[in-house]
């Protein structure tokens, strides 16, 4: 059953299904959905949750063994597979549609997949007419899209604003509602209760902000100003933005870059691939990373970003935020020498 992102939410309040299946292009969307999963299997006596990350050498047979194991201490529990390859291997379609044909109703089964091309909507394992699963197609925001969404993010923390200050959030962000629903979430704690937001107060507060938020970070750290790194940071903490939201931008980026790697390696020339980035700003940071960045490097900062997340989760020792820095120093400098954790 195909669930467009608008329609999650009515879908979860008719009932929750064992499996859902997320592909797309879009961090807020991707969390937002799984937040919206989790929230209603908690209300379902889901608790226990926990992730597995997917790499292209993922040993599924050790997973299903550590999944066994943890149902021993938990009757209910939500698992989520989070996808760090470009693709979807022929193993792990097999694997999915056995999931869906065998599922087991004290479990749900998130899958976190990369962005998936038109084609892949017709193989076996995302049949849309299964009843037991979710397939959640993720696109990105239209400018109504986004304005929807701002009005929403706006109501939950009690944020008024008008039309107007509606339309300069979304265009002064473009698209990027994971900016602009930190940029609400801050606007609401600035303010006086019930007091309304103006224009002018906005573009005082978040002309700035687009310089600073974790897809910049990123940039930053491919483009090598080390600089503009530092303040980055420092900004991104002091304003309490996710660490997760910046670990997700950065392997993103990363999983886009292998793409482009691969593309050439098939005999794509590397202007081929600078004539379809829009905006054409973002040509200078695709072409600095496809000259500096390697499969292989490509695939340690994974695995770093992968211990990061577990930092953040403080399942391991390590401060997230000094770890943030070190990756993206070693990302600018082009060396995991760099990286003080590893």
């Amino acid at each position: 059953m195909q669930i467009y992102y608008n329609q999650l939410s009515q879908q979860l309040q008719e009932n929750l299904k064992p499996i859902y299946i997320i592909t797309g292009n879009d961090i807020y969307q991707e969390e937002s959905c799984v937040q919206k999963i989790i929230v209603t299997a908690h209300k379902a006596n889901f608790i226990e949750h926990e992730i597995f990350y997917v790499e292209n050498f993922f040993d599924w047979n050790n997973y299903e063994l550590e999944s066994l194991n943890l149902s021993l201490f938990s009757e209910k529990k939500i698992t989520e597979l989070r996808f760090l390859t470009k693709t979807v291997s022929s193993i792990a379609e097999k694997k999915i549609f056995d999931y869906i044909e065998n599922f087991d109703k004290n479990k749900i089964l998130i899958f976190r997949l990369p962005e998936l091309k038109s084609t892949d909507y017709k193989k076996k394992y995302l049949y849309t007419k299964n009843n037991n699963v979710g397939i959640i197609r993720i696109f990105p925001f239209t400018k109504k899209n986004m304005i929807e969404e701002i009005k929403l993010s706006s109501k939950k923390v009690n944020l008024k604003v008008n039309d107007e200050c509606i339309n300069f959030i979304a265009d002064i962000y473009e698209g990027n509602m994971l900016a602009a629903n930190q940029a609400i979430v801050r606007l609401s704690l600035m303010i006086n209760h019930n007091e309304e937001i103006n224009l002018n107060f906005l573009s005082n507060s978040l002309s700035k902000d687009v310089y600073f938020e974790a897809n910049s970070l990123v940039d930053y750290s491919i483009i090598e100003n080390i600089e503009k790194i530092q303040t980055c940071i420092n900004f991104l903490r002091e304003n309490n933005y996710p660490v997760q939201y910046i670990i997700w931008s950065f392997i993103r980026f990363f999983r886009s870059i292998l793409f482009n790697i691969y593309s050439v390696k098939n005999g794509k020339s590397k202007n081929e691939i600078l004539d379809l980035i829009w905006p054409y700003e973002r040509k200078k940071v695709i072409s600095y990373a496809l000259e500096k960045l390697s499969e292989k490097k490509i695939e340690s900062y994974l695995g770093i970003l992968i211990r990061l997340d577990y930092q953040s989760k403080n399942i391991i020792n390590g401060n997230a935020w000094d770890s943030i820095y070190d990756l993206s120093i070693s990302v600018a400098k082009n060396r995991l020498s760099v990286i003080k954790y590893t």
